[in-house]
């Protein structure tokens, strides 16, 4: 979470801000996180959902999918 690192914020002192215990931030708040969550996360750092997940890195995203119809895969392209 770049915006957490930009204001030297780790995972120990985030999950102490939430008032959760810090081995919980990778499953609840790295891995597939809801969208509560995210705006739990970015209430606590002071940002919006949009600024906390806006420089994600695109490795973040799955790109390949599979066409629910015929199985082929499907490139998708984010921009």
């Amino acid at each position: 979470m770049a915006v957490a690192e930009k204001q030297g914020v780790n995972k120990k002192v985030l999950a102490e801000r939430m008032g959760i215990q810090p081995q919980n931030i990778n499953s609840t708040v790295l891995n597939n996180p809801k969208f509560e969550m995210l705006e739990k996360v970015a209430d606590t750092l002071g940002v919006t959902v949009s600024e906390l997940v806006g420089d994600a890195p695109a490795s973040h995203i799955e790109p390949q999918q599979k066409c629910p119809y015929c199985g082929h895969d499907l490139n998708i392209k984010v921009e």
